[in-house]
């Protein structure tokens, strides 16, 4: 930390502590940190408030003794330093996220180590419970929750570093690679860097349900050349605020999109594929990008991947509104020979989640005081930057219901 001395009447001195940036390198989406001593791992997500590692006792009472070094993870287990032989009797708190994973934790003082700087009597959660509605084993996972405080909600990760001034700001980073799976790169909290980009205020609706959440107006289809492939229609969204929100969720791993767009997102690539490989010989669509039944995970052929449309979303309010363009190398991974992966999921119910295929194409500041964010390509030059550039397609409207926050 840097100490600032100011003079003062009467000869007194006053310190002003102004504290430094904390980055944090992040490794398929999680970050480490020392819990009492223990090696532990979080995932970074903006969607949640929440924070709390796994309870080792109640995770291996579950999956058997030593399943604990088997998860990402891992598990924390109370020093006799620190004990809770009451934890199970204490206030619980549960959370359900989108995918229907369930948690029930509870509140323990902890030592926390955060890049050299120890806070004691930090309040940090342990999960005790966990379920699933998805029919099938998942692993837990610790969690560390970036989003906005709220009542109900015990006090967040990053409203406690400040109040220990441990953080100056509430606000923070991430800077990933361009590629999956998943997401690694830098979460740096307090980051005080300048994006070089203007703004982007959050929805109204950010306040509303304490989520970083964002308008979004229309979706667009662009070829490898950048020329729309979907029908542009002449609506004025602004007049009819057929709008939907999203929300900037580092936690999911992929893009919401509706079925239309999904569909034809598929057509678009399985005949620009048949034009352009007419003498090989070209399965049913439905073998060239199709659901596996057992993962739910949409899956492309390798082949038919340089044929996928990028994505334009149109985002933000007048007069800030902005295009984030999601080429195919950020929303598909895990390739081999034969398929890769599309981190594409479906939302028939009109929820909007911008995962990690935003964050491998975008530099993502978060403020959460002032209630925006600034999104920045990849490599951008900081000096000379500006708002990138608005089309006006109104293609493929987005008139979607809203959702709070997790």
């Amino acid at each position: 930390m840097r100490i600032l001395i100011s003079a003062a009447p009467l000869g007194a001195c006053i310190a002003f502590v102004e504290a430094v940036p904390i980055s944090l390198l992040i490794a398929d989406e999680y970050v480490p940190l020392t819990v009492d001593g223990q090696q532990l791992k979080f995932r970074v997500d903006s969607g949640s408030a929440r924070s709390f590692a796994i309870y080792g006792p109640s995770y291996e009472a579950l999956m058997g003794r030593g399943s604990c070094s088997r998860i990402t993870s891992g598990c924390y287990f109370c020093p006799p330093d620190n004990p809770c032989d009451d934890i199970l009797s204490r206030k619980r708190w549960k959370t359900t996220f989108g995918d229907g994973d369930e948690f029930e934790y509870v509140q323990h003082n902890v030592t926390l180590i955060i890049a050299n700087k120890t806070v004691h009597g930090f309040k940090f959660g342990l999960a005790i419970n966990y379920s699933t509605v998805r029919g099938k084993e998942v692993d837990m996972y610790g969690l560390l929750g970036l989003s906005f405080g709220r009542s109900g909600v015990p006090e967040t990760f990053l409203e406690q570093l400040q109040k220990r001034q441990v953080i100056s700001n509430l606000t923070y980073s991430i800077r990933a690679d361009g590629q999956g799976p998943l997401i690694s790169g830098n979460l740096t909290l307090d980051d005080n860097s300048a994006f070089g980009v203007p703004p982007l205020p959050l929805s109204r609706h950010a306040r509303l349900f304490k989520g970083l959440i964002i308008q979004v107006w229309s979706l667009t289809l662009l070829d490898s050349h950048g020329d729309p492939l979907t029908q542009q229609r002449s609506v004025d969204v602004q007049t009819e605020h057929t709008s939907a929100v999203a929300l900037v969720d580092s936690g999911a791993t992929a893009l919401d999109v509706s079925d239309a767009d999904f569909k034809s997102m598929v057509k678009i690539t399985v005949n620009a594929l048949r034009r352009h490989c007419r003498r090989l010989y070209l399965p049913d669509t439905g073998q060239i990008i199709w659901q596996d039944a057992e993962t739910g995970i949409y899956t492309i052929k390798t082949l038919a991947v340089p044929y996928l449309p990028t994505l334009v979303y149109s985002v933000g309010e007048h007069p800030d509104r902005m295009e984030i363009r999601i080429q195919p190398k950020h929303y598909v991974s895990g390739c081999d020979t034969v398929s890769c992966q599309l981190d594409i999921t479906l939302t028939p119910h009109g929820y909007i989640c911008l995962g990690h295929p935003l964050f491998r194409a975008y530099d993502v500041k978060f403020d959460l005081s002032n209630y925006q964010l600034y999104v920045a390509p990849h490599g951008v030059n900081f000096a000379s930057a500006t708002r990138p550039r608005f089309i006006q397609p109104e293609i493929s409207k987005l008139s979607l219901p809203e959702r709070p926050s997790e």
